[in-house]
């Protein structure tokens, strides 16, 4: 693998020095008719810009090379992609001689299209890995290694300058980076529940006197309030589901640390041990589907919650629901009120939390088999730090999705809402660096400075940049994620009594080799700490 990709450098190299002397190093032109600046950069196409021109003179045979970029979002492929994508490509054929594809993907089809994808050696040069797995995407030889030949070093740069140090290595994967963080919201707030305005004002629900502190936006409270609060929502209307459970709501609720990415052994006390144990036999797990089940059997949950991969925010949007839980931060009003249309008040029952993967749990990364990685760690380097870039990623055109207020922000275009916009992103969480891109209008123009407090001051797992190679147990994992699929979203969902369905859980667990596979984990954990000097408290 590592030849291939070297005669790939070496062949990018030569056709780039060939495309020089024929050229005489003059400067490409767009040929989407964008009228975004050209910026000029320093030799390998490093630090806050997209490229220089000398790299972007146009091959002799007019042909420039191509880079497919894959993420996923909750609404699927937008009406105006294409015309997004041809903005974004005229830009790096112009400032870096590469050609440019975004591929946008449903979330519930986004993890089957990219294993699909990765296996059948379909081009995809740089991809998200949320859903399908940062540890088995690496497993698998799917991930590049972003500093052989110093090739981040070298052509992403501007990456390492924009990133914290500390975030970057916690990608690392026994020693070895193969993927890059996003500029986001490390910690979560945990067990936040979602509830659209027009409900709790039609129930009476004083949300305006709620709030802790001026400026709050989650109000703070317990499981117990917010269960009455869905008694009174489904008294009131009848003819709508209360609550819409998705498959994250296990991760967002109870403070449990789930290292190596899995929940098959995890920290149950993060704060202070580095003891792995079984979550679903622990009082923690069954306080959690206790109160699930109950939601459920009050007929607050869909019947086809199971097989409905509708996302939750689509279904309130549509009005077929009323809540959903959400990890909370800073503009996460704003966030889930655009994604749903509707003005939504936000609860939050846990701490504010940041796991052992937090920072590694969707990294961007670069295909192991793709022909010209230069072209996709150019691209990759661009999207960090080329406002331009991430502002279209994150937002799409301007004046024709958005345009800026007076006071620094930007809102809809005239005549667009959320419900016509033909580019309106809903994970800018899942961008490279929207920390680069306009702030929408209803957020703090120091939603960033605000973002850092929040992660700097989370409560943080003891484990903070562990990762897990589970390509010793890999079978085992399969057998256990069998077992998860067959039996725990049920559970957590609600759909099956705790008193029966968690011991048969466990049983099934153990029989699938959850033993053997913690005793993995709680090794290389042991490892890590020792490596790294960390103890428990």
């Amino acid at each position: 693998m590592k030849t291939k990709r070297l005669l790939a450098m070496m062949l990018c190299l030569v056709l780039v020095m060939g495309t020089l002397a024929s050229c005489g190093g003059s400067g490409g032109s767009s040929s989407g008719g964008t009228s975004a600046p050209t910026k000029a950069a320093d030799d390998g196409g490093n630090g806050g810009d997209a490229g220089s021109k000398e790299t972007a003179a146009k091959p002799a045979d007019g042909n420039y090379p191509l880079v497919v970029m894959a993420m996923m979002n909750f609404s699927g492929s937008p009406a105006g992609l294409d015309r997004i994508q041809k903005l974004i490509s005229a830009y790096t054929e112009e400032n870096l001689g590469i050609s440019f594809q975004l591929m946008i993907m449903d979330s519930a089809s986004y993890k089957q299209n990219m294993t699909l994808m990765l296996t059948s050696g379909e081009q995809v040069d740089i991809f998200n890995a949320i859903g399908v797995g940062y540890t088995s995407c690496v497993n698998k030889d799917y991930c590049l290694d972003l500093e052989e030949d110093d090739l981040i070093a070298t052509y992403g740069a501007g990456i390492l300058e924009t990133m914290d140090k500390t975030y970057v290595d916690a990608c690392r994967i026994d020693g070895t980076l193969y993927g890059l963080p996003q500029q986001r919201d490390m910690a979560a707030g945990l067990m936040g529940i979602a509830i659209g305005a027009e409900y709790l004002d039609d129930i009476g629900y004083d949300y305006a006197s709620k709030y802790a502190n001026e400026g709050d936006e989650a109000i703070y409270t317990d499981l117990d309030e917010i269960s009455e609060i869905f008694a009174q929502l489904h008294e009131k209307y009848p003819d709508k589901y209360v609550f819409a459970p998705q498959e994250a709501t296990i991760s967002q609720g109870p403070k449990v640390d789930a290292i190596g990415g899995d929940t098959f052994g995890v920290l149950l006390d993060p704060e202070n041990s580095l003891e792995v144990e079984d979550l679903y036999s622990s009082d923690i797990f069954k306080k959690f589907c206790d109160v699930f089940y109950g939601w459920n059997q009050a007929g607050y949950i869909s019947a086809d919650a199971l097989t409905d991969d509708t996302a939750a925010t689509s279904q309130v949007k549509a009005g077929t629901t009323m809540s959903y839980a959400t990890a909370t931060k800073p503009g996460i009003k704003q966030q889930e009120s655009n994604l749903c249309g509707r003005d939504m008040i936000i609860f939050q029952c846990g701490d504010d939390f940041m796991k052992s993967s937090a920072v590694a749990g969707m990294p961007w990364c670069i295909n192991s088999n793709t022909a010209d990685p230069v072209a996709a760690m150019k691209v990759l380097n661009a999207f960090y730090t080329d406002p331009y870039l991430s502002n279209l990623l994150c937002w799409g055109e301007e004046g024709k999705e958005w345009k800026k207020t007076d006071d620094g922000h930007i809102t809809f275009a005239d005549g667009v809402s959320a419900d016509n916009s033909e580019y309106y992103n809903n994970v800018n969480w899942q961008t490279p660096n929207q920390f680069i891109a306009e702030i929408w209008e209803g957020d703090s123009l120091d939603i960033w400075e605000r973002m850092e407090k929040f992660n700097s001051e989370s409560v943080k797992s003891i484990a903070l940049g562990f990762s897990f190679d589970n390509s010793a147990v890999s079978s085992t994992y399969t057998a256990l994620m069998n077992v998860y699929d067959g039996y725990v979203k049920a559970l957590f969902y609600g759909f099956t009594n705790p008193e029966t369905g968690i011991p048969e859980v466990v049983e099934k667990m153990k029989a699938a080799g959850l033993d053997d596979y913690i005793t993995a984990k709680q090794e290389a954990l042991n490892k890590w700490a020792e490596e790294n000097g960390v103890t428990a408290k």
